[in-house]
């Protein structure tokens, strides 16, 4: 707790739920799917579907989850312009991941908190570069499992991934090619049409493009897979934990590549299909990328969720910060 002088010591308080997580007395909650009256939703996913009274999300986060048939009520913000709730001032940040994808700056009488669950450093062609802003209190969730591997590098895992579709298609061999529905499939459809590769994608994935595409994304020229035409065409699905209905007797039969957004590991194939290639195109930070924005963002407390904060609060001890797990059910005082 932090005394001001001159005036009566104040705190505000988080709670870590099974849904989401709780700006204590107020009506504010973040990431919760059902819980409290008002949630910011800090990305679109194909399995979240907020049924809270009202969310706070970027319009290209709303669009996404209308792709699917989610049509939550919505407070529509736009980057980088501050609005009030009640006490509450808020400004949201592009996070850099996926599109639409942000982070909620909070400003009260007590403090200021950045809750940035999804950060992406590196510059990723269809969205917006990752924004931070000082704050008392930042909030992370790691998505990598080991805080002290790095991840590849974008670019040149990209070129790794390019040369070696290249190579195939050159001796007409078409891989199908298993990534995440949203972020990564619209960088790799861009990709490989800027570099005139035929492309077909699951219908999942289509929609996803065309939310995209209506937000000023080129992605170039690509059709939905069917099995009868996708002759001679790269074909993206989605991962196997994103989706249970690409069936393995409607794809090519052809090689298979997994393009995966963190190192977490992944379902295998119903097919007992190996991937032939693995590449790691990140959509979040590793642990050296972690430190380098708590230092840019300067908190007094830092605050890890998810199951894997204490590999991370063990790694990121020595920073001029108070680094914190923070757990379901538990109440820590923030700042």
């Amino acid at each position: 707790m932090i005394k001001k002088s001159g005036a009566k010591s104040s705190t505000i308080q988080v709670k870590q739920t099974d849904d989401g997580l709780h700006l204590a007395d107020t009506i504010l909650w973040f990431d919760a799917e059902e819980s409290g009256d008002l949630s910011f939703l800090s990305a679109a996913s194909t399995s979240f579907n907020p049924r809270v009274p009202q969310v706070i999300a970027t319009a290209e986060t709303i669009r996404i989850l209308e792709a699917f048939r989610k049509k939550p009520n919505a407070l529509v913000c736009q980057y980088n312009r501050p609005f009030s709730i009640g006490r509450l001032r808020m400004e949201l940040l592009p996070s850099g991941a996926v599109l639409g994808g942000a982070s909620l700056y909070v400003e009260t009488d007590m403090g200021r908190l950045l809750y940035a669950p999804h950060l992406q450093p590196q510059r990723v062609p269809t969205v917006r570069q990752m924004q931070l802003k000082k704050a008392h209190t930042l909030i992370l969730k790691p998505t990598h499992p080991d805080p002290t591997l790095a991840m590849p590098n974008r670019k040149r895992e990209k070129d790794r991934l390019l040369d070696t579709v290249q190579s195939m298609t050159k001796h007409g061999v078409f891989p199908v090619i298993y990534c995440e529905p949203i972020g990564t499939a619209q960088e790799l459809t861009k990709l490989f049409t800027e570099h005139e590769i035929a492309v077909a994608v699951h219908d999942m994935i289509a929609k996803v493009n065309k939310v995209y595409e209506d937000s000023g994304s080129k992605l170039g020229p690509y059709t939905r897979y069917t099995r009868k035409y996708a002759k001679q065409k790269v074909t993206l699905v989605p991962l196997p934990s994103k989706i249970d209905t690409v069936r393995p007797n409607n794809l090519p039969e052809a090689p298979v590549i997994f393009v995966q957004a963190t190192a977490e590991a992944h379902s295998p194939l119903s097919s007992g299909r190996q991937p032939a290639e693995r590449f790691l195109l990140s959509t979040a930070c590793d642990g050296t990328e972690i430190r380098d924005i708590i230092t840019a963002v300067g908190p007094k407390e830092v605050y890890i969720l998810g199951p894997y904060a204490k590999r991370y609060v063990a790694e990121l001890t020595g920073l001029n910060a108070v680094i914190k797990p923070l757990f379901v059910n538990d109440q820590p005082t923030l700042f």
